[in-house]
């Protein structure tokens, strides 16, 4: 699944930043979970990727620290792939934000870039084999609405 997600933050930018795959806490609410047909190997019992304690934080145990990068990136969980985008299902429905803790994020906020993309994952949300996806893989769709701080909403898929 995750290699038919177009990337909308450049290698060259995620190699730098010290923020995905790091977490304050073992059970962080951030932590990517992997779906049904996804990986297996290093999940906990309710399919969360584990993490290892790493100088005073929680990093996923497939991050390689030294080069910041990802052991198991063309196998990487649908969450991971779409990040630093995320799905939260409210009582709207399944909404689709922007991650602002993501420096890219921050500095493409108002990009005409980011609205492209926006378009792009909004067809990529409609296709028949995504929306299937996404109904067998319904424990991927986490409530984020407390962090709303951190979010911004970008548009709601439709059902």
């Amino acid at each position: 699944m995750t290699g038919q997600l177009k990337q909308f933050v450049p290698s060259s930018a995620c190699l730098k930043c010290d923020g995905c795959c790091r977490f304050r806490l073992s059970d962080s609410p951030w932590r990517p979970k992997a779906g049904e047909q996804e990986l297996q190997e290093g999940t906990d019992s309710q399919g969360y990727v584990k993490t290892i304690p790493q100088a005073g934080h929680h990093q996923c145990i497939f991050f390689n620290k030294t080069d910041n990068t990802c052991e198991i990136y063309v196998q990487r969980p649908f969450e991971c792939a779409l990040y630093p985008f995320v799905l939260s299902q409210t009582a709207k429905g399944l909404e689709v934000y922007a991650h602002l803790a993501c420096p890219y994020i921050q500095d493409q906020e108002q990009s005409p870039q980011l609205q492209e993309y926006v378009t792009y994952l909004k067809e990529f949300f409609g296709l028949p084999r995504i929306r299937s996806f996404l109904e067998i893989n319904g424990s991927l769709l986490h409530d984020y609405t407390s962090f709303q701080q951190e979010l911004k909403f970008l548009f709601t898929i439709e059902v």
